[in-house]
């Protein structure tokens, strides 16, 4: 019996040490899951739109092609004026000007995202290396324990099943933590990717409200200078629009609670319309397309701080059942350790 009230002696301050290692390491395990969940959707997103990148870039290269025909054949433009067609001919160059123009956005629009999740995924793959060194750490913890454990009971404690009560109880506890804290870490990395695409939303508005104040300016005559600069505003304004919209469905991954977005279709000028029949009747008209888009980005960011707000609401709730359950679980560890220091004593003393 000596030889047990020793091994309890001795290893009691090394038990307080790897209870309180295991306790500050608790929530390592469910936030490397969730981590690496976030890695193998951020790895999807990056494959799909490198696939839609190639796409994108054949398209522009053709639609260039195309638009060359038009823009730099003056044999062409000649041909159908001669032929009585110049409204045709215009028809046609404006149409393929546009059809350039529309697939050289997307193709920036597809590289800015793929540039966006490169640098996620890198700050995503350095947060799991760091979380692994704390799992690794609160295994080596919890395998040293069960040993240390393991040496004074050698093995099955039939003789005592309060005490298998307890553990039971303890493993239980264990798992319920773990599965909230998962939840948790999910809305956590939800609210830092909505913050993210809120950023970014407000930086789109702001772009947005530059491209209506040069858009004023060219309806009194702004001339060429207001027209570069509305049009660089509004490119502007849809390229923050469209990572809103990549962290938003990245949000959604995280979190099944987050909404899409509405659609929103930024307004892009023409290079026929904005040069060749460029008069205060088509300055009107795309001031409106501007202010609709204006309207519709507005809406869009209402939707966006809805969803940010809500995912705060369900991490103050969640926040608040975890504080619990790592209660339960303290107790469960310090009820199964006092019980264990009974049983010693108790054996102890036979």
């Amino acid at each position: 019996m000596s030889s047990i009230i020793n091994s309890i002696q001795s290893s009691s301050q090394r038990n307080a040490e790897l209870l309180s290692i295991l306790s500050e390491t608790d929530h390592a395990s469910p936030s490397l899951n969730q981590q690496r969940s976030y890695i193998s959707q951020l790895e999807s997103q990056l494959r799909t739109i490198d696939n839609q990148l190639k796409k994108s870039n054949s398209q522009r290269e053709f639609d260039l092609k195309e638009h060359k025909k038009y823009s730099e054949s003056v044999f062409r433009r000649f041909a159908y004026k001669a032929s009585g067609q110049k409204d045709k001919f215009n028809e046609k160059a404006n149409k393929e000007e546009k059809d350039y123009f529309d697939s050289l956005r997307e193709s920036q629009n597809n590289e800015n995202q793929k540039s966006n999740l490169k640098d996620s995924l890198e700050q995503a793959k350095l947060k799991t290396t760091h979380l692994e060194s704390i799992v690794s750490r609160h295994d080596q913890t919890q395998k040293e324990l069960d040993e240390l454990y393991n040496s004074i009971f050698n093995g099955n404690t039939p003789s005592f099943p309060e005490e298998d009560v307890l553990e039971n109880k303890n493993n239980s506890a264990l798992k319920e933590y773990q599965c909230t804290r998962h939840s948790f870490e999910c809305e956590k990395k939800t609210i830092e990717i909505l913050q993210s695409a809120s950023e970014s939303m407000k930086l789109a508005l702001g772009s947005m409200k530059d491209a209506l104040s040069y858009s004023t300016w060219d309806m009194w005559g702004g001339g060429s200078m207001s027209d570069m600069m509305e049009r660089n505003a509004l490119s502007t304004a849809e390229r923050y629009w469209s990572n809103v919209q990549m962290l938003n469905q990245q949000a959604k991954f995280s979190s099944p609670y987050v909404n899409d977005l509405p659609k929103v279709d930024v307004a892009m000028g023409n290079i026929m319309s904005d040069v060749f029949f460029d008069n205060i009747f088509t300055d009107m008209a795309f001031h409106d397309k501007i202010e609709h888009s204006n309207r519709d980005l507005n809406i869009a960011a209402d939707a966006l701080e809805r969803n940010l707000q809500e995912a705060q609401i369900r991490y103050d709730q969640i926040a608040v059942d975890l504080k619990g359950k790592e209660k339960r679980l303290e107790d469960a560890r310090r009820e199964l350790q006092n019980k264990r220091s009974e049983i010693f004593n108790r054996v102890a003393n036979q």
